[in-house]
């Protein structure tokens, strides 16, 4: 049994006619198009590249501090 994400698009036609596509669940997933199949697909394209993305960095090991610490600095204030 195959399972599947599903991910709702918003679309938004501004004056000229063009529509815009976003996706509430990957933040910063926009994409546009003259018609609204257009803009589909376009979209399915983006949503594509942000969850490739987001595999890449997730694979990535990031560096670790091999110093890590918190000071504090009090100034005496003379009133």
């Amino acid at each position: 049994m195959k399972q599947y994400q599903e991910f709702e698009i918003n679309y938004y036609q501004d004056e000229e006619g063009v529509f815009t596509a976003t996706v509430p669940a990957i933040r910063g997933c926009v994409a546009s198009g003259k018609t609204l199949r257009e803009a589909y697909r376009n979209t399915i394209a983006a949503i594509e590249s942000c969850l490739e993305a987001r595999e890449k960095v997730a694979a990535m090991q990031l560096r670790r501090n091999r110093y890590a610490a918190v000071n504090t600095y009090r100034r005496p204030v003379y009133a």
